[in-house]
């Protein structure tokens, strides 16, 4: 996973560095007048750019709630993950609410991290392989091993190793799931939230496919092709050769241009309305 943003790399080099981070900084990250979300940076992390591990706990508060730093820290959390935890600041996406001495950095030796790699050396040589034959992984402040494929055993433990930006950072949070594009997700799935709504589309067979989904499973479906626009719901599952999409969402790697947004997806389910069914 590349160290991506929506900022351009003139834009990063005008951001001053001189922030003050520390081990034990917990951090609120808003959304809207939605909820607000918090974490913690936990340690640096110098096998991986030196970046900031985080936890991010799990629960999404009212944005008038004002829990203690106690509260916070003793949450369940959601996830770990790399980022840097300056650009997120300095881009409004968080800001500092307090300090926990207690990061709970033994923890981290349960967490593996892990990426893909498209190339290694042979000799001395540099050769492009298969990504999912070539994956490397390790636990904070620990070398990287190479294993080759993924062991089965780490798929539904693993956490994505990149360093994330912090839009990506706020859509885990948000959602439960990553969105960048990632050979990865062939043998990690994504989970979203149970809560969380999440729209995509894409081209299959010669029609396009919009989907609602509801944390794991799809509610509402969409399949347009010349000249019908078929809608599909789990009351209504079937409609001449269209099906609805029955199992989880992260059963298909997504591609980032294929989340969509909600509003984009309402205009074809609302558009398909006065369509005439595929039978």
């Amino acid at each position: 996973m590349a160290l991506t943003t929506f900022m351009s790399d003139e834009e990063i080099k005008q951001i001053p560095k001189r922030v003050v981070i520390k081990p034990g900084d917990v951090y609120c990250a808003e959304f809207d007048n939605r909820f607000k979300c918090y974490f913690q940076y936990v340690i640096q992390d110098t096998q991986q750019l030196h970046s900031n591990v985080i936890r991010v706990f799990k629960t999404h508060h009212p944005i008038d709630y004002c829990p203690t730093i106690g509260d916070i820290v003793n949450d369940e959390v959601a996830f770990y993950a790399h980022t840097l935890i300056w650009i997120g600041i300095k881009s409004g996406a968080w800001y500092k609410v307090g300090k926990y001495p207690d990061t709970n950095s033994a923890a981290l030796e349960n967490i593996i991290f892990g990426y893909t790699l498209d190339s290694k050396f042979v000799s001395t040589r540099l050769i492009m392989v298969n990504p999912l034959e070539n994956w490397r992984i390790w636990k904070a402040n620990q070398p990287y091993v190479v294993v080759g494929r993924l062991p089965e055993k780490y798929h539904d433990i693993i956490e994505p190793g990149g360093v994330a930006p912090y839009n990506e950072i706020r859509s885990r949070m948000e959602y439960g799931y990553y969105k960048y594009s990632g050979v990865e997700y062939d043998i990690i799935k994504r989970h979203p939230r149970p809560e969380a709504d999440s729209y995509t589309k894409r081209d299959h067979e010669g029609a396009t496919y919009y989907y609602h989904f509801k944390g794991e499973y799809v509610e509402r479906e969409v399949a347009m092709a010349v000249n019908e626009a078929v809608r599909l719901t789990p009351d209504n599952p079937v409609s001449g050769r269209y099906h609805l999409y029955m199992r989880p969402f992260g059963d298909i790697n997504w591609r980032y241009r294929e989340f969509i947004t909600a509003e984009e997806f309402n205009q074809v389910w609302n558009s398909s309305k006065s369509t005439t069914d595929a039978n």
